[in-house]
Parts: structure tokens; C-alpha cells; sequence
């Protein structure tokens, strides 16, 4: 039973950083595309910041593991 509630936790703590993951996703493409053409033209070299959406992809990753590992049991 312990185990069934720990995977049950885990997909809906997977499930809730995929929708945070998207609407991360949402926000940077909306920044692009509010970005002008000259606008990127002038400042080519100069990027965004993705690191949140880097971490909630490392968080993703770590619960598949935990989940494959309590499968496992």
C-alpha cells in the first residue's frame, strides 16, 4: 500500500512540474516572438536566461528515476 502511495505522489508531482515546464515554455516563446526583427538584429548576441526551465527538466528527470526505481520493487 506504501509503495502504491509513493508512486501516486510521485506522478502527481511529475505531472505538476510538466505543466509548470510548459508554461515556462509558453513565457520564453512569447519573449521571442514580442521581440522585434531589428530588435534581434541589433541585439544578436544577447540571450535569455533558461535556467528555469532547466531545473524543472533536471526535477522532471529525477522523479522518472525515482519512480522506475520503486517499480522496480
Amino acid at each position: 500500500m506504501k509503495k502504491e502511495e509513493r508512486l501516486k505522489k510521485l506522478l502527481e508531482k511529475r505531472s505538476d512540474l510538466e505543466h509548470r515546464l510548459y508554461l515556462e515554455q509558453c513565457r520564453q516563446h512569447e519573449r521571442i516572438n514580442n521581440m522585434g526583427w531589428g530588435y534581434g538584429m541589433r541585439h544578436a548576441k544577447l540571450n535569455f536566461s533558461t535556467t528555469k526551465e532547466d531545473r524543472l527538466q533536471e526535477r522532471i528527470e529525477k522523479i522518472d528515476k525515482q519512480i522506475a526505481e520503486i517499480s522496480k520493487e
